[in-house]
Formats: C-alpha cells, sequence, structure tokens
C-alpha cells in the first residue's frame, strides 16, 4: 500500500510496495523497481520487508526497514525507526532507535540514541553515542562522547571522553590527543596518547603511551592523572599523578617520580626515568 501526503503542487511518485507515508517538501521520486526513494526535501514513514535506499537533501523517517536501509542525504533524521542494517553518507546524522544488524555511518556530526545489534563503522567530525552496542566499535573522529554499554572499542580521535554513564565489557584500544574516563572498563585499555584522566574503574591492567612528542609543550601535555581505581599495568608518561586507587603492581617510566597525591592507594609501583626515551607502542 502507498499513502502519499503532498506539500507541493508539482510532484512526481510512482508506487512502492510495502506501505509507506510520505510528506514532500521538494519533488520526489519513489521506484518499486529498486525499492527507494529519492529526490529533495521529505519525510517518509517506512514499513518494509526487505532493502530499501533512500537519497534526498533534507530525509527524515521513522518506521521500520527489516533488511538493510542505505541512506545518502544532506542531513538525515530517523526516530523510532528500526532497521535489520544500516549504512548512512550524509552531513549529519541524527538517529533514535534500534538496529539488529551491523551500522556503517560516515558524517559530519553523529548523533546516536539506541542499540547496534553487531559492528559499528563510524567516520565523523563529532560523534555523540548513547546507546548500546553489542559488536565492536572503529570510529575514527575529531571529538568524541561515549555513553552506555559497549563490547570492544577502537577508536582514533583528537579528543575521547567514556563518560560516567560508560560500560566497556571489552578492550579499548585508542590513538587520542586527549583522553578521559568517568565510567568503567572491564578489559585491556591500550592507549597512545597526549594527555589521559582515568576517573572511572579500569577492570584490567592498562597499558599507556603518553608521550606529547618534542617541542613546546602545555603544563597538561604528557600528563596522566589516576584519580580512580585501577588494578596497575605500565605507563610511560612525562608526568603522572595519582589520586586513586591502584589494587595491582604499575610500573611507571617518566620524567620524574609520581606525585602521591592525599588520598592515594597504591603499593606496588615501581618508577624508571625516562631520559628521553619515547614511549611506543610494542606492535
Amino acid at each position: 500500500m502507498t499513502r502519499l501526503l503532498l506539500t507541493t503542487a508539482v510532484a512526481s511518485v510512482l508506487a512502492l510496495t510495502g506501505c509507506i507515508d510520505v510528506t514532500i517538501g521538494t519533488p520526489a521520486y519513489a521506484s518499486s523497481n529498486d525499492s527507494s526513494l529519492r529526490g529533495g526535501d521529505f519525510t517518509a514513514v517506512l514499513d518494509e520487508p526487505g532493502d530499501f535506499r533512500l537519497a534526498g537533501a533534507d530525509v527524515r523517517v521513522s518506521g521500520e526497514v527489516s533488511g538493510r536501509l542505505r541512506v545518502s542525504a544532506a542531513d538525515f533524521i530517523a526516530r523510532d525507526f528500526h532497521a535489520g542494517a544500516l549504512t548512512v553518507t550524509a552531513a549529519d546524522i541524527a538517529f533514535t532507535g534500534d538496529v539488529d544488524g551491523p551500522v556503517t555511518l560516515t558524517a559530519s556530526d553523529v548523533s546516536w540514541r539506541g542499540s547496534i545489534g553487531e559492528s559499528a563503522e563510524i567516520r565523523a567530525a563529532d560523534l555523540d553515542f548513547d546507546g548500546r552496542l553489542d559488536g565492536r566499535l572503529f570510529a575514527q573522529v575529531a571529538d568524541a562522547r561515549l555513553s552506555g554499554v559497549f563490547h570492544d572499542l577502537e577508536v582514533s580521535a583528537a579528543d575521547l571522553e567514556l563518560d560516567r554513564n560508560s560500560h566497556v565489557q571489552g578492550d579499548v584500544r585508542a590513538n587520542v590527543a586527549d583522553f578521559e574516563l568517568d565510567g568503567v572498563i572491564d578489559g585491556r585499555l591500550d592507549l597512545s596518547a597526549r594527555s589521559v584522566w582515568i576517573n572511572g574503574d579500569l577492570n584490567a591492567p592498562m597499558v599507556l603511551n603518553v608521550d606529547p612528542g618534542r617541542g613546546r609543550l602545555d603544563p597538561e601535555d604528557g600528563l596522566v592523572e589516576l584519580n580512580g581505581r585501577s588494578v596497575g599495568g605500565s605507563i610511560c608518561a612525562r608526568r603522572v599523578v595519582v589520586r586513586g586507587q591502584v589494587n595491582g603492581p604499575l610500573t611507571i617510566m617518566a620524567d620524574a617520580p609520581p606525585e602521591m597525591r592525599d588520598g592515594a592507594q597504591a603499593s606496588d609501583i615501581s618508577f624508571t626515568a625516562r631520559n628521553g626515551q619515547r614511549c611506543e607502542r610494542n606492535s
């Protein structure tokens, strides 16, 4: 069944399979041959049993696509939407809903509220994710704020924040400038960064390489602050400050011995002077 609500005098629409309610701001064209809707600005309520494609300028959807939804748009907004899988290329993406399978997003700004049943691959300038991800997240972004439940994370970013509502049940591997953890990581944290603040909980040993390089340095360049709870590991940095609780052996290579502040609890820390040595991953 096809139901069309047209807001312009000129619009050309062909019949589609499934059930679609379309409000069109500029001329749009629908084709039953390739299960697609394309045109300018439009809002669609989808009820499709298989794969579907959307292409337009300002595209807004709700409803369901049981298969893979592929979108190419300037702005893509999905509200209360369900899909089997999702691939989107757009300038701005705002998604609220659930996807059973894999998700691939390429955009300038991404706002995600909902769940992903498999892996996700996201390339964006700004990423704001709040939800659940059952597979691995691979992200290449400038700034990212992550909230919710995750399995494994692999992130390259300028700024990466895992807020107090974040819980990573697996490992985190990241290359970032600034990293802040206020939540929980159950697996290993393997991090290359410029500055690090651990305010939450690490339940497996950490490997931190925090090297700002050579040149003019800001006070926070090469800084690691352990303000939460951790189980030890290894840190190579310019400067290390401990305010929290370290429950296992921790090896530190830095320009000076770690600064133990009021409230710090750590009984098994070994220190080696860095003497200009670079902090680098072994693999």
